[in-house]
């Protein structure tokens, strides 16, 4: 059996955590450089906030109701999901951290389902005042939609578990939601099996998945052979390593002089190989990208790319920045404002496996040096050393003007109890 955790509203439950004030006070957090709605509190649902909803379009509403807006704060966020993630692994030897803020495990060695659920739901509340909801099932889609009706149905505490409802209850269950609360159903995929009369997550349960695989793709037969409790998203052991990395930023305000922009790309894959080398992954190819505003009509549009490729795979910061500024010279052009830059490192390769060459003269003490700054930032700050391009400040930065203090993650921020 499997289950699937999913902590209620996380970005507000997280900034909940550390200002009590906040709660049952309607609460939203924005998206990069404060553009959109991406968290509300229930508060914040109940009144008629949209996700994903531009902040100016809401702003009558939140001066109306008093609303509380904040900016986002990412490594708080990250912080309190590794602890979320840490406690939910005590109780399962399988489980698969599907994204920031959920997770799905399995169940096997516990008899009752819904009472280890329930102490899930306890353990979180009382340690880390993280509310979550548990949907059980025999598949990750049964147990997904279990985790939605979990949302949905108040008195079921936050759990359910759709393998102890009747097959007739789970059907009517099924009748009511439409097919894009479906795991893996999004938008696109929803009007075409609109198009063949699937309204319906139970439409989609009953249709064949023969057809449905001819006329779509596999992955859509999976997911008709899942909510019919036939296992083929199996739970993925450990993290999986990404293939690329990508780390970028749209500014917060726009720049146009070179300066800025070595800043921004050393900060950028400075980020990404710390990346790189946390899942143990080499690189052979580094692409910075740069880009104007394609809004402004009055001004001409500028975008471009360029991959440098390394003779030997790496994940030093060193040398992947040496080629990725020597890109970024390149593809620059004054009296241009630039809104948005990033790398990518592609092309990974695990590290015990590869053949590294080993020719360059200073590698191993190179190396050593990554060795040590990663250790240090780690213990202490993110930006306790630093390469002398990368910025404290910068006057590029994101837009962040509600931004709640780093209180894990910093020790210049920690809460203080007066």
């Amino acid at each position: 059996m499997i289950a699937l955790v999913d902590v209620n509203n996380f970005y507000v439950s997280c900034e909940r955590l550390f200002n009590p004030k906040l709660i049952n006070r309607p609460t939203v957090v924005l998206s990069n450089n404060d553009g959109c709605i991406i968290s509300r509190s229930e508060e914040a649902k109940f009144i008629g906030i949209k996700m994903g909803a531009p902040l100016f379009k809401m702003q009558s509403l939140i001066n109306q109701h008093d609303i509380k807006v904040l900016s986002s704060n990412y490594p708080l966020y990250a912080d309190i999901s590794s602890r979320v993630m840490r406690l939910i692994s005590e109780f399962t030897d399988y489980q698969e951290i599907y994204s920031i803020d959920e997770c799905f495990i399995s169940l096997i060695g516990h008899k009752n389902h819904q009472d280890i659920a329930a102490t899930i739901k306890k353990e979180l509340w009382i340690n880390l005042r993280m509310p979550v909801c548990i949907g059980i099932g025999p598949t990750k889609v049964l147990a997904k939609l279990g985790n939605h009706c979990a949302k949905k149905q108040s008195d079921w505490n936050g759990i359910c578990a759709t393998n102890l409802l009747p097959d007739n209850s789970l059907n009517n269950l099924m009748d009511k939601f439409s097919v894009n609360e479906v795991w893996g159903v999004g938008k696109n995929l929803t009007q075409k099996l609109n198009v063949m009369n699937i309204n319906s997550v139970l439409d989609l349960k009953k249709s064949n998945a023969i057809l449905i695989k001819s006329r779509l793709n596999i992955n859509v037969a999976r997911i008709i052979y899942e909510l019919n409790g036939i296992i083929c998203f199996p739970l993925e052991q450990g993290l999986t390593k990404k293939k690329q990395i990508v780390t970028s930023r749209s500014f917060g305000r726009a720049i146009s002089n070179y300066p800025s922009l070595v800043e921004a790309v050393t900060t950028f894959v400075v980020k990404a190989t710390l990346k790189l080398r946390n899942q143990g992954s080499l690189c052979t190819k580094v692409s910075v990208f740069i880009r104007s505003s394609p809004f402004k009509k009055e001004v001409h549009f500028y975008q471009n790319i360029i991959t440098i490729p390394f003779s030997d795979p790496t994940n030093n910061t060193k040398w992947i920045l040496k080629e990725g500024l020597k890109g970024l010279s390149v593809i620059y052009r004054r009296d241009i404002l630039y809104v948005k830059c990033g790398i990518i490192l592609s092309d990974l390769i695990d590290e015990k496996s590869s053949q590294r060459k080993f020719y360059f003269v200073n590698t191993k003490k190179d190396n050593n040096l990554t060795f040590i700054i990663d250790k240090i930032n780690k213990r202490f700050d993110s930006n306790t050393l630093r390469l002398a391009t990368q910025p404290l400040s910068p006057l590029w930065s994101m837009k962040q003007l509600k931004k709640s203090r780093s209180y894990t993650t910093s020790w210049k921020e920690l809460l203080v109890a007066n």
